[in-house]
């Protein structure tokens, strides 16, 4: 508000030597900057939460006023005392067990990432619009403005240990994301119901964490249902919230579906006989004006899984995707976010491949 008030002032200096007709000009001036003040101020509370400020002050205001929480929508109060009361199933289905049995056959300290002698980036082609590369054997499109990103630099940075009490986060930007066999209440491909949603495949990647022994904070507030276009600034609260109130937090991952709105549009893999969904990174590197400070190390840490994941279950990620967006992922290293298969693949399909994650990223926590 200071900067307003300051305009406020060197104007009302000018009106003192001018007649009364101007004042209105200068009132309407000052109400302009005055409102575009004030939404500047909203979207900084918005998306920074100041550390000496009460996270559950926070949180009761955000859930009390926002829209998400209507007598409709799978409430977050709900889901919270629900998830304190049920147990994990530690019990594994034969086709989860099928994924382990791949991945098992490969030691926790399998070395994928520094066993190379040199790390290479290949330009595949080129458009004003994106460039295609193959690094390392991962395909990558890349959709951001910057054209020089030192990915041997990246590839070549010390790898990512983790500790055996660093817990990872997983949260949903865009919560009501379906899939092709599941009821679709709120419109095509969408649902407000967590039992079908991507709460679902976000619990199931955090049992499946749990069931190796890693720890995990599993948020289950809902963030697009009723305000879409305010997702990304919902699940920021969100994500800032648990970070400030779980210092073990080393991991986060945002869990998503292919936006594409296409039944017929299912990529899966075959493994072991079993259909499994495949699975996207999408990576922010943040602006031109303004990059996203923790953006090496979040694709040093994509680059792990993916390197991996073409060893232990090649086919199962797609092209990683890079962009001038954040994501939330400028709030702390080690941030993705994963699109767990597409509108048309089954919710089954996409569960067997929060399995595959979790196994990727045990071998990662281990090695």
């Amino acid at each position: 508000m200071r900067f307003t008030f300051a305009i406020f002032n060197k104007h009302k200096r000018k009106i003192e030597r001018k007649d009364s007709k101007d004042f209105s000009n200068v009132l309407i001036s000052f109400i302009i900057c005055t409102i575009i003040t004030l939404k500047y101020n909203t979207i900084i509370f918005a998306t920074n939460i100041v550390d000496n400020v009460d996270n559950n002050i926070i949180k009761e205001a955000f859930f009390n006023n926002n829209l998400l929480l209507n007598e409709t929508s799978y409430k977050y109060s709900e889901l919270e005392e629900k998830a304190k009361t049920e147990t994990i199933d530690y019990s594994s289905t034969q086709e989860e067990i099928a994924m382990d049995i791949v991945a098992n056959k490969y030691d926790s300290d399998v070395l994928v990432f520094n066993s190379q002698d040199n790390y290479y980036c290949d330009v595949i082609s080129e458009t004003n619009s994106y460039q295609k590369l193959n690094v390392c054997g991962v395909e990558v499109i890349n959709y951001s403005s910057n054209r020089n990103i030192d990915f041997e630099k990246i590839l070549a940075m010390d790898d990512i240990f983790f500790e055996q009490d660093d817990e990872v986060t997983m949260y949903t930007t865009h919560t009501s994301e379906s899939y092709a066999n599941v009821p679709e209440y709120s419109a095509p491909a969408r649902t407000l119901d967590g039992k079908y949603n991507m709460l679902n495949i976000a619990s199931n990647l955090s049992r499946n964490l749990n069931i190796k022994n890693i720890n995990t904070v599993c948020s289950l507030n809902p963030h697009d249902y009723g305000e879409y276009n305010s997702a990304y600034t919902n699940s920021r609260i969100t994500l800032a919230s648990i970070i400030n109130e779980n210092p073990n937090v080393k991991v986060a991952i945002d869990v998503h579906r292919d936006a594409i709105e296409d039944l017929s549009f299912a990529p899966k893999l075959d493994i072991m006989g079993y259909n499994v969904a495949c699975v996207m990174l999408v990576m922010g590197i943040g602006y031109e004006d303004e990059p996203n400070p923790y953006y090496e190390r979040n694709l040093k840490l994509a680059f792990e899984i993916q390197m991996l994941a073409n060893k232990i279950y090649p086919g199962l990620f797609r092209p990683m995707i890079i962009r001038n967006s954040v994501y939330n992922q400028d709030l702390m290293a080690n941030s993705f976010l994963i699109e767990v298969g597409a509108t048309g693949n089954t919710i089954e399909e996409a569960k067997l491949s929060t399995r595959c994650l979790s196994n990727l990223l045990n071998i990662i926590y281990n090695h």
